[in-house]
């Protein structure tokens, strides 16, 4: 979820729970903040600070920093090898992606809402920029490759509305890369926060997908669903646009 696309955005403004008992912050800023900590203590070798993902059902996921900040699995690599440039990383976060990228010499620019994570991206070696993207994205239109990774097809809460901007931001016969979940795991919209130690976001609008509900969103979204990676557990689904 590095692409974290919250209700509210504005960082200075702390909001307050539905359950209106602590201070909530803005999901981007406190994501920010976690993903700098992880940075400035993954340089001293230290642990990433512990952080979760809460689902409004009362399930709680980890928040993947120690991975954000890392290097890149297998199914990362499977599906930068499909890609072909120009690349475009919607929610690139840190930037791993974006820097394997260039070291393979494929040209690619990141876009992220947090500046935390543009900045830190760019500090690795990659082309990023701190952006929403259903606003003005550079090269609308004329992107070979567009990567979802991560969870980044659930940003907004609406996975069709979000592959239907995937396809206008791709060339013709351009390819989406995109995570979902593996084959059984429903597709469906939910709302979930990041919590942290003594603090928690707001909630925020975001979907799941499963591999067994893609094709029927790439349909909707006029993407053909070409083929299916599956490498180190992760599955990402390949959708052309005609």
């Amino acid at each position: 979820m590095t692409g974290v696309r919250p209700l509210c955005t504005t960082a200075e403004r702390i909001c307050t729970t539905t359950e209106g008992s602590d201070p909530a912050w803005p999901a981007d800023l406190l994501y920010g903040r976690l993903l700098a900590t992880a940075a400035q203590q993954a340089l001293g070798g230290g642990p990433a600070p512990r952080a979760g993902v809460r689902s409004i059902d009362g399930s709680l996921e980890p928040l993947a920093l120690d991975r954000w900040l890392g290097g890149l699995e297998a199914a990362d690599w499977a599906a930068l090898a499909v890609a072909a440039a120009p690349v475009l990383d919607l929610g690139c976060g840190p930037g791993r992606h974006l820097v394997a990228l260039r070291r393979i010499g494929k040209r690619a620019l990141g876009v992220d809402l947090s500046p935390v994570a543009v900045q830190l991206a760019r500090r690795r070696g990659g082309a990023a920029i701190p952006g929403d993207l259903f606003g003005a994205v550079p090269g609308a239109g004329r992107w070979n490759t567009a990567l979802l990774l991560d969870g980044n097809v659930g940003i907004g809460g609406s996975p069709a509305l979000l592959l239907r901007r995937t396809r206008e931001l791709l060339a013709t016969d351009g390819l989406a890369v995109v995570e979902v979940d593996p084959p059984g795991a429903p597709t469906y919209r939910t709302r979930i926060r990041i919590e942290a130690r003594d603090v928690v976001s707001e909630w925020f609008t975001w979907a799941r997908v499963g591999i067994d509900g893609i094709g029927s969103l790439a349909r909707r979204a006029r993407l053909v669903h070409e083929d299916t990676l599956n490498a180190g557990g992760r599955w990402i689904a390949l959708l052309r646009r005609p």
